[in-house]
């Protein structure tokens, strides 16, 4: 359940907002959040946001995150949200995917540029004018990369598979692709494979570290590595 407005809750410095959020995004793609694929995640943040990703700085930050019932460390040291930790990682979530949903509908900010842009604002993003953004833009359930926003009614679609399982000559849709590689976001965007877009996989080829994909009469050829990142929907 997404944070409740008007509850009282701990105040959280920016690292912290961002230590939730990206336990959130990990555990959203289906992994366990370790320390490796936490500090991983952390490293795709935004240099603007100046977050330690040392081992000691990471695991400093998240004894005092567990000190404050954010988080839980198991026996073989996987980390896990607390309910209280998972509805303010929801809160932060519902924050940043609207402020990424405003600067592209509002602003024309470019696509490659809205993760930067949408991580300084989900620190400053008030309640009430979190509200009045999610209804200038309609109540969007999935920002412009795909991804659900925590709250808005959104339903997975049946059949979602990520670019890599995809069959070879069905038509798919692209149903989500990652935010934070902006040299990515870019090449996607310039190629079109976007959310809504119909696509072709072509040719799967992890010994060769491609993928090929058929999208309106061209080719886009990705590397293997990303294509877990990408995800497709039956047409």
């Amino acid at each position: 359940m997404p944070a409740q407005k008007n509850q009282v809750v701990p105040r959280l410095t920016q690292a912290m907002e961002n230590y939730l959020l990206s336990i959130y995004v990990v555990q959203e793609r289906g992994e366990k959040v370790s320390n490796s694929n936490l500090v991983d995640q952390l490293r795709r943040v935004p240099a603007s946001e100046n977050l330690g990703t040392s081992l000691p700085a990471v695991s400093g930050m998240l004894r005092r995150m567990e000190r404050e019932s954010l988080i839980k460390l198991g026996d073989s040291r996987d980390i896990d949200l607390t309910p209280k930790g998972r509805n303010l990682a929801e809160a932060m979530i519902r924050k940043h995917r609207l402020a990424a949903c405003m600067v592209v509908e509002l602003l024309d900010v470019p696509l490659h540029e809205v993760d930067a842009e949408a991580h300084m604002l989900e620190h400053a993003l008030s309640d009430t004018l979190e509200t009045r953004i999610q209804k200038k833009l309609g109540n969007p359930k999935t920002d412009p990369f795909g991804q659900p926003i925590p709250g808005s009614g959104y339903r997975q679609s049946s059949g979602v598979v990520n670019l890599d399982q995809a069959p070879i000559g069905k038509s798919m849709i692209v149903d989500r692709i990652p935010e934070d590689d902006a040299e990515l976001v870019a090449y996607l965007n310039d190629n079109g494979v976007l959310p809504g877009v119909e696509v072709v996989v072509a040719d799967v080829a992890p010994y060769r570290g491609v993928v090929t994909l058929e999208v309106s009469d061209e080719t886009a050829v990705l590397g293997y590595g990303v294509s877990s990142e990408i995800r497709l929907r039956p047409s």
